[in-house]
């Protein structure tokens, strides 16, 4: 609601959702970035630390695509160390405030927001679990609970119109959540389903340096003067874990009720390990530096433990440094969607505004953003999680693939006439197999479209010719090197013979 309602604002004011999504990224990692430094320095009050923990923050930021994106999930990372900056600081208004903006931009993290809150309000005591008694522990719960209540409610209400849930049983039937569908969940692997797709934790790999941040626990047991500087509030990064685990079972148990389980993980996981590593990589550096002068002053050689130690220091350094100092690894090509083909999106951009476009090709996704026409459907919008938008949306993908392929140019007028679509977009090697085999490339969504896609794969094996595509010159409009559009009205006009 709250990312809907934010770009419907900035276009009520006259700015392009587009030029707003470019600069958004980087407004919204400079305020993720002030309340990342202010949080590091409550957990540990040594400036260093919390400029390698928001260095590393950005990092993991800027070689992922979430906050790039500009979507609702680039607005979680901001919201919640704001969350944390404010509930370290015991600021019960921002604190409330936080968890409204994160319920309406990105529900799932408020559900962990509330989930951290209700950890806080246990402690160990003398061998077992304890309520605490701090009474404005209990306030800020009761209050964001009904906040988040509140917030969530139009969400759920405008979710229910989209058909009911799919429930366990009936997407393990659907190929859509198969190893090769849409939304990977159901993978056999044991080890890929707990750390891969939708169903798994989703570790954070990028930068190598965040992984820094396991060692903390070790090293908080090694006496030294900076290590008594760390605040007992280093304890809320355990807590945040907690609570993250705690949902993503709960998410495994009531399957997609409280959407995938992975979204519970990756990014609390990703902000904790941040945090650890800058603390992590300041301690390693001064117990090094303790060795060399011990080193200095006894004139003897490290051994092999304490070598291994300080190597490791010097790799984590040297690599939190080389990442962000490599375009082409800090900012990967892949993060930025791209249109290849503005010569269509120009064309399509002039045509009346209630003009449908279908297409097999994943070029289809970027046709409402880029060329601002509908279209039927799209891998980007195939989402199989509310039963009555997806089964639309499946019936639109199989009446596609079927007069896509079909040698009968009646087939391909039925459904022109069905769903009233205007143009066809085809990429040059649409009629091909391999374009609907499954593979590495993105078509192998279409695989999941059964028996359709397997029937059209046999009839071009056989070398049946699609209606389509013995019109691709008869009824062309604009070719460009690798796609062709086809007018709708041209293909009507043609007799059957």
């Amino acid at each position: 609601m709250g990312y809907k309602s934010f770009y419907w604002a900035m276009n009520q004011l006259g700015a392009e959702p587009l030029v707003i999504a470019k600069f958004l990224p980087l407004f919204l990692a400079l305020v993720a970035s002030a309340y990342g430094f202010g949080t590091a320095l409550q957990l540990f009050p040594v400036p260093i630390s919390a400029f390698l923990s928001t260095l590393i923050l950005n990092q993991s930021w800027w070689l992922n695509d979430d906050l790039i994106s500009a979507t609702s999930r680039a607005f979680l990372y901001p919201i919640f160390l704001a969350f944390l900056y404010y509930l370290l600081k015991r600021s019960l208004v921002p604190c409330l405030i936080a968890i409204a903006l994160q319920a309406l931009f990105y529900p799932q993290m408020a559900l962990l927001q509330i989930a951290i809150l209700t950890v806080r309000l246990w402690h160990w005591h003398k061998g077992q679990w304890r309520w605490v008694g701090d009474r404005q522990a209990w306030i800020l719960w009761s209050l964001s609970l009904v906040i988040t209540l509140f917030a969530l409610w139009p969400f759920a209400q405008q979710a229910a119109e989209f058909g009911p849930i799919v429930t366990a049983a009936q997407a393990k039937l659907m190929p859509e959540y198969g190893v090769d569908g849409r939304a990977q969940f159901f993978i056999p692997n044991l080890l890929a389903f707990w750390f891969v797709g939708d169903s798994g934790i989703r570790l954070p790999l990028h930068p190598p340096v965040i992984w820094a941040g396991t060692f903390l626990p070790f090293l908080l047991r090694y006496p030294s003067a900076l290590v008594r500087q760390v605040s007992s509030q280093i304890k809320l990064l355990v807590q945040v874990l907690i609570a993250s685990v705690g949902l993503f079972g709960l998410a495994h148990v009531v399957f997609l009720k409280l959407h995938f389980p992975g979204r519970y993980m990756e990014y609390s996981l990703r902000i904790v390990m941040a945090l650890a590593a800058g603390i992590t990589l300041v301690l390693l550096a001064e117990i090094g530096l303790r060795w060399l002068v011990q080193m200095r002053r006894s004139r003897t050689a490290l051994n092999l433990w304490q070598r291994g130690c300080l190597g490791l220091v010097a790799i984590l350094a040297i690599a939190s440094l080389v990442v962000p100092a490599v375009p082409s690894i800090f900012l990967s090509t892949h993060l930025q969607v791209k249109g290849w083909v503005p010569e269509i999106y120009e064309f399509l951009a002039q045509q009346p505004k209630n003009t449908l476009i279908a297409s097999l090709s994943e070029e289809a996704s970027n046709l409402p953003a880029f060329a601002k026409r509908s279209i039927l459907v799209a891998r980007e919008f195939a989402f199989p999680y509310h039963l009555g938008y997806y089964s639309q949306i499946r019936q639109r993908a199989i009446d596609l693939v079927q007069a896509h392929y079909s040698p009968e140019l009646q087939d391909v007028q039925r459904f022109i006439a069905k769903y009233g679509v205007d143009f066809f977009l085809i990429e040059q090697d649409a009629f091909t197999p391999a374009y609907l085999t499954p593979g590495p490339r993105w078509q192998r969504w279409l695989h999941q479209y059964q028996p359709v896609a397997s029937e059209a794969i046999a009839r071009l094996q056989q070398g049946q010719t699609p209606a389509l595509a013995q019109f691709m010159d008869q009824c062309s409009v604009l070719q460009t090197k690798q796609f062709t559009v086809l007018t709708a009205a041209c293909l009507m006009g043609v007799q059957p013979g």
